[in-house]
């Protein structure tokens, strides 16, 4: 009899605690579902994240636009010391090729006078050479090598192609009635004010052998100049 008691109240008991489970699921999965849902839902809603753009200044960079073609034509003007016969006054062509960006070649035709020497200045009329045969002309083939290109700066906006350059060659001098081989070397320094303008300054030195005053000597004759070459 009391086993079949027990057996019974176990039974009811089972029964009660199967009862509260089916009464608990339903009420306890729709709030997990919504709840997943409501978080899903913001997170689909909320914005990405905007990407920062960098504020730079840009600087403004002018490139110069020199021409491409090789040939410089143009006119220089300075002095020229003509050993004995004192510094004067010389003008002259000239005409450069570029070869590459350091190396040119340069055809220069320069005219000039002499003046008395210090013989004639103390001996009152005494004159060694005719006006004519005063009168300074060469000519010279030369080859130069730009051996430090860069810019010039003026100011901070202003920028200007340069080079520095070596030059030397072989050529003709014609001075008092004679025909002299002659042989030039120097240096100069060129710059691009424009695309298409270059100012040059150069110091060459023109060496020949001459009797202009009776003895063969080896001339010197120091030239300072400066002109302007226009591209074509």
């Amino acid at each position: 009899m009391e086993t079949r008691i027990r057996l019974l109240l176990l039974s009811i008991a089972l029964a009660a605690c199967s009862g509260c489970a089916s009464m608990h699921w339903p009420w306890h999965h729709p709030k997990s579902d919504a709840a997943g849902a409501s978080a899903s839902s913001s997170d689909a809603d909320t914005p990405p994240p905007s990407v920062i753009e960098p504020e730079v200044e840009r600087r403004k960079v002018k490139v110069p636009k020199i021409s491409a073609r090789n040939v410089e034509l143009g006119a220089y003007y300075g002095e020229l010391s003509i050993q004995d016969f004192g510094a004067q006054p010389v003008a002259g062509l000239r005409f450069d090729y570029h070869i590459s960006e350091d190396l040119f070649t340069e055809a220069t035709y320069g005219r000039a006078k002499g003046g008395r020497t210090s013989f004639e200045e103390l001996s009152g009329r005494v004159q060694l050479l005719s006006d004519a045969e005063r009168r300074f002309t060469y000519y010279n083939l030369s080859l130069g090598y730009n051996f430090l290109p860069g810019e010039v700066f003026i100011g901070r906006n202003l920028a200007m192609t340069s080079a520095l350059y070596m030059i030397g060659g072989i050529g003709n001098v014609t001075f008092a009635g004679d025909h002299n081989f002659a042989v030039n070397f120097g240096a100069g320094f060129r710059v691009l004010p424009t695309d298409w303008l270059a100012l040059h300054i150069d110091v060459q030195d023109l060496v020949f052998k001459s009797n202009d005053i009776g003895v063969y000597q080896l001339k010197n004759n120091l030239q300072a100049t400066i002109g302007a070459t226009v591209f074509f």
